[in-house]
């Protein structure tokens, strides 16, 4: 499906269908788990054991081997995928090694982000780890590890490549039960994955299927926003001066125009377009300049398929494809 859709920009499946092995929380624990940092019970939700004896001994084995990678002279496959935990990336890359993806422009991975997973694992005690400082900081850290782990797995294959970092727990932000979250300390954790993405020779982009602080992507170092054009676009109207800023450096707008719900069975390529017209024009009446929105473009689903059925799968990655196609014909901008 993806080689027949996504050519020009394939990227590797993440398949939660598969099993609690595949789900974003597990698919990034891994290196942590090997680490002895995050415990991994039968039955039980992962979490970090911050109580266990050797505790101290465990996060200085950790920090050695971050030194030791930022450095230049450690193993930075410490904090790849099992193949248990990503099918989809290990098949991914046996398919552009036999040349299946050989007319691709780029190269997309994924990652999830550090507000999600910090919020999803718990120490002993239930508590959400983003809420401790020495736990939020051993997530960020094995995230960038990870990010540029992957980049550079996936850069061996020639091709430009694309690293996002999936955060749809940025919702959370300035709801009144996550008060506590600090702007300034999630763009800065974005920015150190961001850092690592890019020593590794990647382009970096985050993607927020939900409404939030647009700011605090458009102010971060990222390349892309990739945002759900087709449900929440008028929450970014909130933010033009910072979309200047953000288009002016060279940041493209990923437009997650086609939606991966049943909601897309009733669409069809011409009403995708007009959303998307209609968008642009709203943005140029707030004097975002018009050349550098269609310039600076990507079309994509709003979201991921992985949980979806095959058929509705089809159907998304299908219509995006054929709105990609549409657009690029009418207005000439980049994918």
């Amino acid at each position: 499906m993806i080689r027949h859709t996504f050519g020009d920009i394939p990227h590797w499946p993440q398949l939660p269908n598969q099993g609690t092995n595949e789900d974003m929380l597990n698919q990034y624990i891994s290196p942590l788990v090997k680490l002895g940092l995050v415990t991994a019970m039968n039955g039980q939700k992962p979490f970090f054991d911050t109580a266990r004896p050797d505790w101290f001994e465990r996060l200085t084995d950790f920090y050695s081997s971050y030194l030791e990678i930022i450095e230049s002279s450690g193993n930075l496959s410490l904090f790849s995928f099992p193949e248990d935990t990503a099918q989809g990336f290990y098949t991914f890359l046996e398919n552009i090694t036999e040349g299946i993806f050989a007319e691709a422009k780029f190269i997309k991975g994924q990652i999830t982000g550090p507000l999600t997973l910090g919020l999803q694992i718990t120490d002993q005690n239930k508590k959400s780890a983003y809420y401790s400082q020495e736990l939020r900081e051993i997530v960020v850290k094995s995230l960038a590890l990870q990010a540029r782990w992957q980049t550079t797995e996936l850069s061996r294959l020639g091709k430009p490549v694309l690293i996002f970092i999936d955060e749809p727990g940025l919702y959370a932000y300035g709801q009144s039960t996550f008060i506590t979250l600090n702007k300034n300390e999630i763009t800065g954790e974005f920015n150190e994955i961001i850092d690592a993405i890019h020593s590794a020779g990647g382009i970096a982009g985050i993607h927020v299927c939900a409404s939030t602080d647009w700011s605090i992507i458009l102010d971060s170092q990222a390349d892309i926003l990739n945002f759900d054009a087709f449900g929440y676009f008028t929450s970014l109207t909130l933010y033009i001066d910072e979309l200047k800023t953000f288009l002016k450096r060279g940041g493209i707008l990923a437009w997650g125009l086609v939606p991966t719900s049943e909601k897309v069975l009733d669409l069809k390529v011409e009403d995708l377009m007009t959303i998307f017209e209609q968008s642009i024009d709203s943005l140029v009446q707030k004097g975002v300049p018009k050349e550098r929105l269609l310039q600076q473009a990507l079309i994509t689903p709003s979201c991921g398929v992985g949980s979806c059925s095959v058929e509705l799968a089809a159907k998304v990655y299908g219509l995006t494809l054929d709105v990609s196609l549409r657009l690029r014909e009418k207005y000439g901008f980049l994918l």
